[in-house]
């Protein structure tokens, strides 16, 4: 086997296979030679390469989403390594492991002219969860012991139970495309970590059943988060209990007819004499980040007398502004517990929201089945039901993940989107990861034209993606400002909110090779839905631009939500 001429990267490659790292992904460059030979060249690490630094962290994002393992990523100097930022900070909020390698100059170039050569040692430093520089030192046991030591302690920050980004940035001197024929590995064990999820004592468990038995007003929160059924599994049985109400969103991936999978559209039925009504006295919060604003409002304006947070990662997270307990450990362990305290009958607090959230389901599917303008609104509902069974559903940021919180989720569909940071940036790039790991499942992405347009580097690559479809919703801008309140009372609303381009994404399709599809109505596309989203292993992805009347979208929307009210 061949490798680098340069003995640290040699075991630094071995350590990182040994530490069981399967995926790197690479983008082209002079100065990370050393590490692109000795990854590459060894039989157990799957190199993929992604030509745009930013694209190519989304991708490894989405690549580590999708296995719940850490992925590498690795970057020539300079500029290279800041274009990994957004996706960083993205996995560091998320909580996703990825190991970043960036290659950089001797650090006594740093800060004298030379090029590609910037400060870059803890770069990262504020969405990092370790960071190191190994130097170039000459090769001997104090330095195998180093390496050794850092990179151990960089897989267990990265991808112990808790997760996220790590930095190794690795300076190099010339020359760099030495290689040799290695007649042997150093065989030297990582250092191994074990650990386990912090139980409560038998005291903090009784403090909090206490305070569950104080109150007939529990709401349980839930935000994004993979797929979990013993969770599911528990709170289903916990939802038995009418003084309990389960919020969940698509990105919660958790689905039960006794949930309430729809917040904004339930909660736009509570009149405003009926506010206090439907405020809970205990509030749980599990997962992470929640899309809507409405319920952080309500929550904010109405404040529990209890908040508890479930979950290892940012303790001291007051999202509701009322934060009394904090509890780093499983969720599932937490919600069974709460299942053995006992139910109280004589609450109606479940059946106060159910009911609410039945009528406004009735409502919402008569105002969507009435209309004959086709808007994002419409697009929203006919998109999610056109998604085949057992695949993996992306969503952009901005109005398309806050449209897909209107509709039911599907029972045998997970949702993905990076609400980490909620960026526009990555979309198209995460859902190409997923669909290089996810190789037997369809992977459909529904994203704007401006975050489309944004990430089009995400083409940009080799990859054999047959299995990812994309539908950009086209409405000519950031419909997301014409929504929100404030952006409508300024002349610059066009220009410097929404952003009216007047662009297609039919010529980025030709020049990347994707079949394109294109349509502004129900009927064309159910004509053409069929062929979208057959399948053939040589296929590029597809792609189906949806334009909808920007004119008539925050009309549409407010009226739905006036319906509602």
């Amino acid at each position: 086997m061949k490798s680098s001429a340069k003995s640290h990267i040699q075991f630094l490659v071995q350590q990182s296979v040994a530490l069981r790292l399967k995926y790197v992904v690479f983008s082209p460059g002079s100065r990370n030679a050393p590490l692109s030979i000795a990854f590459n060249q060894h039989p157990e690490i799957e190199c993929i390469v992604i030509p745009d630094e930013r694209s190519a962290a989304f991708y490894a994002l989405g690549m580590a989403q999708q296995t719940n393992k850490l992925v590498g990523l690795c970057c020539t100097s300079g500029s290279a390594a800041l274009n990994y930022y957004p996706a960083i900070a993205e996995a560091y909020y998320q909580q996703v492991p990825l190991i970043v390698f960036t290659a950089d100059r001797p650090v006594s170039w740093v800060d004298q002219g030379d090029g590609q050569t910037i400060v870059q040692h803890e770069v990262y430093k504020n969405h990092i969860r370790f960071s190191t520089t190994i130097p170039e030192n000459n090769w001997d046991n104090e330095q195998i012991w180093f390496v050794k030591r850092q990179l151990s302690e960089a897989f267990y920050r990265a991808n112990g139970i808790k997760k996220g980004p790590v930095h190794i940035n690795l300076p190099f001197s010339e020359p760099l495309y030495q290689q040799i024929e290695l007649t042997q590995e150093i065989e030297l064990a990582p250092i191994t970590v074990f650990e386990s999820n912090q139980e409560l004592s038998e005291q903090q468990l009784s403090i909090l059943q206490k305070s569950w038995n104080k109150y007939s007003k529990k709401m349980i929160l839930c935000g994004q988060m993979l797929p979990n059924e013993a969770l599911e599994n528990a709170l289903k049985f916990l939802a038995e209990d009418p003084s309990v109400i389960i919020l969940v969103e698509n990105t919660s991936n958790l689905i039960h007819t006794q949930f309430v999978h729809c917040i904004d559209r339930t909660l736009q039925g509570i009149k405003e004499n009926e506010l206090i009504e439907f405020a809970p006295e205990l509030l749980i919060v599990l997962g992470g980040a929640v899309v809507s604003k409405k319920i952080k409002a309500y929550l904010r304006k109405n404040s529990p007398k209890e908040i508890w947070k479930i979950g290892a990662d940012f303790p001291f997270m007051d999202t509701y502004q009322n934060l009394s307990y904090s509890l780093n450990v499983d969720s599932t362990t937490i919600i069974k517990e709460l299942t053995k305290v006992g139910v109280k009958t004589n609450a109606s607090f479940r059946n106060k929201w159910k009911q609410l959230d039945y009528i406004n389901k009735d409502k919402a599917l008569n105002f969507i089945k009435n209309q004959t303008d086709f808007t994002d609104l419409i697009a929203s509902h006919i998109l999610l039901d056109y998604i085949p069974e057992n695949s993996i559903l992306h969503l952009a940021n901005s109005s398309v993940v806050r449209y897909a919180q209107l509709v039911d989720p599907i029972k045998t569909i997970t949702t993905f989107c990076n609400r980490g940071t909620s960026g526009i940036d990555g979309s198209t790039s995460t859902a190409g990861g997923a669909a290089y790991i996810q190789k037997d499942q369809c992977n459909t992405l529904i994203t704007g034209d401006i975050s489309f347009f944004y990430d089009s580097n995400a083409l940009f690559n080799k990859l054999n993606l047959s299995n990812l479809r994309i539908f950009v919703i086209n409405n000519d801008g950031g419909g997301i400002f014409k929504i929100i309140p404030g952006p409508d009372t300024t002349e610059e609303l066009n220009d410097f909110f929404v952003y009216n381009h007047g662009y297609s994404a039919e010529f980025l399709c030709k020049a990347f090779g994707l079949t394109y599809f294109k349509s502004s109505s129900i009927s064309e596309i159910d004509q053409q839905i069929e062929d979208f989203y057959s399948f053939s292993s040589n296929d590029k992805p597809k792609l189906m631009e949806i334009y909808t009347d920007s004119s008539l979208n925050d009309r549409m929307l407010k009226h739905y939500f006036a319906v509602l009210s």
